[in-house]
């Protein structure tokens, strides 16, 4: 049986960077599968086809969060139950957690199919016909039918990945996605760039690797073994365990959810200035998610390192690593932020050589810029409460950000006189200040004077 590391013991900051360095390393590669795509459906295919692809995955990532919500709910009650060498609930855990996710993605695969058409058009996806003779939404749910295909390979290697770190090996699922990515970009140059297939094209390759991915990351499982016994038997409901990812699961879902959604409204917003203010939205989400993978994936790490040290009753371990991650991530984000600032239009035209694309992309990369700083501390900082079971907060933080502040401002900005996607883009970074200062109170009323050490484990 193969050792796990466990990340309750030994220097923090060393703990923090073996286990996070090879999370950061996998989320980056991970990214890199939305970023192929568009940059080779910039490169070689029509303006509508980005836009199309760029929409659609926005709505498929909606959806997806509710399986990511529900999965980081199984994989902090597991993290909780290792970390406490609770081996009876860590089974129970981990089965109760696969079977969830396999429902919600069949699911998922009718819904999308069901009413994809219609989401599409709520978000207001251009109808314009370019010079290919494409629309946007046409490309849009061309994408979407696709992709939905794949939701139980996607779902089922989010699940073992998952379980994988959560017992502290950050290594293997980076091999893996590195493989499937690698997949990934060879086939988006054949479906994209040679048989020209646009969108559909895309979701084809991306569904092919995450298949591929599912499949490396099933046989490394069964060939490695789990730090407990585990066999088929296990993989069934156990209605205690799972009311408890329910609780821990429904907040993190709604949050993502909902944040997702306030974007997608942002997104309506754009689409309707037009399909290269469309295209842009998707460059600059593209680019900047580059960078926020840094922070988001240092806020998973911290979730597993948050739920592993509360078992073990080592709070302060957890607290020594959020804020070596803080540091960590703003050291990327400040020199990332200032070449944003002063040279947009370099950055974007890697993206796109469209020059009305380049332009409305360059004005809207600025604000998102500002916001990498941000977010740099509340994505820590919400993966550390996550981790300590404290996901209702989280939840309701994202809820009022997103349609308190991120929704008004962009909406109320899209308004002025000569609007461009700069003022569109300028209630991102507002909301997440807004964010920052509402953990920054919560952990000083709730948690600062050692109450903190006063946690329990979620279900106990």
């Amino acid at each position: 049986m193969t050792r796990h590391p466990t990340l309750t013991e030994g220097n923090v900051a060393r703990v923090l960077i073996r286990y996070s360095l090879p999370f950061l390393l996998s989320s980056f590669i991970h990214m890199a599968y939305s970023t192929v795509d568009v940059i080779i459906l910039g490169w070689f295919a029509s303006p509508a086809s980005l836009s199309g692809a760029g929409n659609s995955s926005n709505l498929v990532m909606t959806l997806m969060s509710i399986f990511m919500g529900f999965q980081s709910g199984g994989m902090i009650l597991l993290g909780q139950h290792y970390g406490a060498k609770d081996e009876n609930n860590s089974r129970k855990a981990l089965g109760s957690t696969i079977v969830l996710q396999f429902v919600l993605s069949i699911v998922g695969t009718v819904f999308i199919l069901a009413i994809g058409r219609l989401l599409i058009g709520l978000i207001n996806v251009p109808q314009d016909i370019d010079e290919k003779g494409l629309t946007a939404a046409g490309e849009a749910w061309n994408y979407m039918r696709v992709y939905s295909l794949g939701l139980v390979f996607h779902s089922g290697y989010g699940v073992l990945s998952s379980t994988l770190r959560a017992l502290g090996d950050s290594k293997t699922p980076l091999i893996i996605v590195a493989i499937s990515c690698c997949t990934n970009i060879v086939l988006d140059i054949i479906f994209i760039g040679v048989m020209q297939l646009g969108a559909t094209g895309a979701a084809a390759a991306t569904i092919i690797a995450q298949a591929l991915s599912f499949v490396l990351v099933l046989l490394v499982i069964i060939r490695r073994k789990l730090p407990f016994s585990f066999t088929k038997k296990d993989i069934k409901l156990d209605w205690s365990i799972t009311k408890t990812i329910f609780k821990l699961g429904t907040p993190i879902s709604l949050q993502t959810v909902l944040n997702s959604l306030s974007f997608l409204v942002i997104a309506s917003i754009i689409n309707k200035m037009g399909m290269y203010a469309s295209a842009a939205n998707g460059i600059v989400n593209n680019l900047t998610g580059i960078y926020m993978v840094i922070p988001f994936a240092l806020g998973s790490a911290l979730s597993a390192i948050s739920a592993q040290n509360l078992g073990a009753k080592k709070t302060d371990r957890a607290l020594q690593s959020t804020k070596y991650a803080v540091y960590f991530s703003l050291a990327i984000a400040v020199p990332v932020c200032v070449f944003a600032c002063i040279f947009p239009k370099a950055l974007v035209s890697i993206m796109s050589p469209h020059p009305d694309v380049v332009k409305a992309s360059a004005e809207f990369l600025i604000p998102f810029a500002w916001d990498c700083l941000l977010v740099s501390v509340v994505f820590c900082m919400n993966g550390f409460f996550n981790g300590c079971g404290i996901t209702v907060f989280v939840a309701v933080q994202e809820t009022l950000v997103a349609f308190a502040v991120r929704i008004p401002v962009s909406w109320a900005m899209s308004l002025l006189p000569g609007a461009t996607l700069f003022h569109v883009g300028i209630g991102t970074p507002v909301a997440t200040c807004v964010a920052l200062i509402m953990n920054l109170i919560y952990y000083k009323v709730k948690l600062s004077g050692g109450r903190l050490a006063e946690l329990q484990i979620s279900g106990a």
